[in-house]
């Protein structure tokens, strides 16, 4: 009972810090400019989401290939998961990066999909982002869906692309991309001056294009079903996967060991704990068949 009342509270801080500073909207008219608003935090209800802040740790995580970023902000701060999908890429010369390059005292902004669960821990914990922007400090930053005009939906912002603007894309492409790429596309914006009119118009100093948010919205549609299919038998998946695994009993969490890292599962519950304070959610509910526990396969990824 006080673990999950334990539970609770967080959820209910969580919501409480959210609550504060993320605005919400109907057809994809939430983004907002952060330089207009003072947040930092833009939601729509499709699309992506920025967030920014200063890095406080970056650790690899019980998964190869995997770190966990954590930054702090006006906004209680936030964890999140960077993988071999994340694209990470520097403000300040365009140049594309890798984790270790992420650094502590670093400033950085975040893009991940609208439609990512949070997790209850404080500060809240986030799967893995679509973008890691290192000194991102240097100017205004807005994301947003841009029309045939490149007037965001908002009718906030209207950019005009100079020879000066870099354009960049998420596979790293050597081609040149040019005002015509940003036309209907979704897209991270970092400018500085801008007129006074509505529209505000800018020159961008650098356009990063992000995956179309259908394409995005199709991925985590078909993922739980996919998910839904793998269940595997917790001994063994544990066995191959290099953990130690300690039975406490049924009313008592199962706890995965491997080199420092614990993981703990609840029977019948979707709801994972990862390194004490990380609450995940799998495709499904780990449960006891037949004298095996059997588990959602993506606690293993």
């Amino acid at each position: 009972m006080k673990k999950n009342m334990t539970k609770v509270m967080a959820m209910g801080m969580v919501l409480t810090m959210l609550a504060g500073t993320t605005v919400f909207a109907v057809d994809r008219t939430a983004t907002n400019d952060m330089a207009a608003t003072g947040s930092e935090m833009d939601v729509k209800e499709e699309g992506f989401v920025t967030d920014s802040g200063k890095i406080i740790s970056v650790e690899k995580s019980g998964t190869d290939g995997v770190s966990v970023v954590e930054i702090e902000n006006k906004n209680g701060g936030l964890r999140f998961a960077v993988d071999a999908n994340s694209l990470i890429l520097d403000r300040k010369d365009g140049s594309y990066k890798t984790v270790a390059d992420l650094t502590e005292g670093m400033e950085i902004a975040v893009v991940y999909s609208a439609n990512s669960p949070m997790g209850m821990s404080l500060p809240p914990y986030l799967g893995s982002v679509t973008a890691v922007v290192a000194n991102a400090d240097a100017d205004n930053m807005m994301v947003g869906h841009f029309g045939d005009d490149l007037t965001d939906e908002t009718n906030k912002l209207q950019l005009n692309i100079s020879d000066e603007t870099r354009i960049l894309n998420m596979e790293g492409a050597k081609i040149k991309l040019s005002a015509a790429d940003v036309k209907n596309r979704d897209a991270l914006v970092f400018y500085d001056i801008t007129t006074r009119s509505i529209p505000a118009q800018t020159t961008p100093s650098l356009v990063l294009l992000l995956p179309q948010a259908e394409e995005v919205g199709e991925e985590m549609e078909n993922e739980p079903k996919m998910q839904v299919q793998m269940m595997v038998p917790l001994r063994e998946a544990a066995k191959e996967n290099g953990y130690t695994v300690k039975w406490q009993g049924k009313q008592k969490p199962i706890v995965l060991e491997k080199d420092g890292t614990s993981i703990e599962i609840t029977l019948g519950s979707a709801e994972y704990v990862v390194e004490g304070d990380m609450v995940m959610k799998a495709a499904m509910p780990s449960e006891l068949k037949d004298g095996k526990t059997y588990v959602s396969s993506e606690i293993f990824n």
